[in-house]
């Protein structure tokens, strides 16, 4: 019976790590479906951080729509839920994309509507940029 190396077994997980799941490289965010999905993630405003969904639909014409909504995280458990439809088209060059406010789905008092323009990180598989409108303030999302 042969006894398995050390060299053979770790060729062997990595393998199977591979195949069940571990990160692939991502690439270049281009047209607006690519940017299609669900986005998670967090942004600093005046309120603290704060829990970020954006939904990103193809709207036509290379444009995307997008819905923009925030809540509580642990760290602020005072913020209140809310959302706001967005509209926005992605940069040519790729992994660039703006996106601007475009009517509140669901207002909660004193809250106003931001602007959001950042890159996608092809390394870190992450959209992050800029938060525009009281402030400039940051955002860091991930799909899924």
């Amino acid at each position: 019976m042969m006894k398995p190396t050390t060299i053979g077994v770790t060729l062997l997980a990595a393998l199977l790590g591979f195949c069940i799941g571990a990160p692939a490289a991502s690439r270049a965010l281009v047209s607006a479906d690519d940017w299609v999905g669900l986005w998670r993630g967090t942004y600093v405003c005046a309120q603290g951080v704060t829990g970020l969904f954006l939904t990103v639909s193809r709207s036509g014409q290379g444009e995307v729509t997008a819905v923009f909504k925030f809540f509580a995280v642990p760290e602020n458990p005072g913020v209140p839920t809310g959302e706001f439809d967005m509209t926005g088209r992605p940069e040519p060059q790729g992994n660039h994309l703006r996106l601007s406010p475009d009517g509140w789905i669901a207002r909660p008092p004193g809250y106003f509507t931001v602007e959001l323009e950042g890159d996608f990180d092809e390394a870190s598989g992450e959209y992050s940029g800029q938060v525009r409108g009281w402030g400039r303030t940051r955002f860091i999302l991930r799909r899924g």
